[in-house]
């Protein structure tokens, strides 16, 4: 009778738990649906049958041992042991990543695990590292990197918290960012109705402009300082339409497509012009612009290397830096001015208005940030 008891307090238990992690997910997946995220959930009760099966591997290949009851590794590159198996039996930490560590690289043969960890855990992933690569459960060609980032300070200069001190949630800071981009966006289409009404976005735009400068500055902000200094967060900043920030990128990339759209011609059109003619820049501004886009590989290159997403967003502003100085500059179309009609079209310009466009879309992607064709 008392089995039985335990088995129904246990069960109950452990279907208490499954609901509490299921209510989470649901809750967890709200905000990643928002920010445009997937992920594939693998909770640490995932590894539990991984760590009772690894623990017996390393005895029998010599890898632990023994002190004080407790099982350990050590590598000749740490003084510092990792736990595997406390004394009383229990598994830490250590044993738990390193069961991961063997189902993502050596289970589904990933090629590079990176950690995404603040940077108060890099003794950690020292030895986590060091001692995978010791049991054997890294081969030369597979990397694993630890991605430490700092601390999001207030205004004040003070770990970002509510005015009652509290830890700001994400779906609060998101949620306020929408108020904030709506307002200001709305208070931007009354300036125009006021000036005639000439380029008035419809309500779905609205929402889609609205919801791509929240989440992008969110984004940006964060990106945007080198990830393991610890940065100020300020809406006022993040969503001004001047200087570094996603609002004033974004702007310029919408500023850019209407270039084309002005002068009636799309991107097959641009694509048909390219594969039949040479491409003929002179100007000092064209080809400064020219060489800035063609860093692009060698920024991907750098990022890959160091980890380091704020050098993409740095190249991100030199890139609408230099197409600024190129359109103050340089004529794309030509218009009379008594009548607005078009006398010329600079197929060539427009065509480098159409790289840019191209490579800063695909910088806003690997950023994860959303574009709007118009704001």
């Amino acid at each position: 009778k008392q089995w039985y008891q335990r088995r129904v307090a246990i069960t109950a238990g452990i279907e208490g738990w499954k609901l509490i992690c299921d209510i989470s997910l649901r809750e967890f997946n709200k905000i990643y649906e928002r920010l445009d995220i997937k992920l594939d959930p693998v909770g640490e009760s995932f590894y539990q049958k991984k760590m009772e099966e690894l623990v017996p591997e390393l005895e029998a290949a010599g890898q632990l041992q023994l002190s004080d009851g407790c099982k350990l590794i050590f590598t000749e590159e740490e003084e510092v042991p990792m736990m595997i198996v406390k004394s009383d039996g229990g598994f830490t930490y250590d044993t738990s990543d390193l069961a991961a560590i063997k189902y993502r690289m050596v289970t589904n043969e990933a090629d590079w695990g990176i950690y995404v960890v603040d940077s108060g855990q890099g003794l950690h992933f020292k030895l986590l590292f060091s001692a995978a690569k010791k049991i054997g459960l890294i081969k030369p060609e597979q990397k694993l990197s630890h991605v430490g980032f700092g601390v999001v300070l207030g205004e004040d200069r003070k770990k970002f918290k509510t005015r009652s001190g509290d830890t700001v949630k994400l779906k609060d800071l998101l949620d306020e960012g929408l108020q904030r981009a709506d307002k200001k966006i709305r208070e931007k289409e009354e300036i125009k109705k006021e000036k005639g009404g000439a380029g008035l976005l419809s309500e779905e735009e609205i929402i889609s402009c609205r919801d791509a400068v929240t989440y992008g500055c969110i984004k940006f902000a964060d990106l945007t300082c080198t990830r393991t200094n610890d940065y100020v967060f300020s809406f006022d900043k993040m969503l001004d339409d001047k200087g570094k920030t996603a609002v004033y990128l974004l702007y310029a990339l919408t500023r850019i497509r209407s270039i084309a759209r002005n002068a009636g011609k799309s991107r097959e059109e641009l694509l048909k012009h390219a594969q039949e003619n040479p491409l003929n820049l002179e100007h000092e501004a064209e080809l400064r612009l020219a060489k800035m886009l063609l860093r692009f590989a060698e920024v991907i290159e750098e990022i890959t290397g160091t980890l380091q997403p704020h050098t993409l967003c740095n190249y991100l502003y030199e890139i609408s830096t230099a197409f600024t100085y190129f359109y103050d500059n340089c004529y794309c179309i030509q218009k009379d001015r008594e009548t607005g009609e078009i006398i010329k079209i600079h197929m060539d310009r427009l065509l480098l208005c159409e790289a840019t466009a191209r490579v800063m879309e695909k910088c806003f992607n690997l950023l994860g940030i959303k574009t709007v064709s118009r704001m």
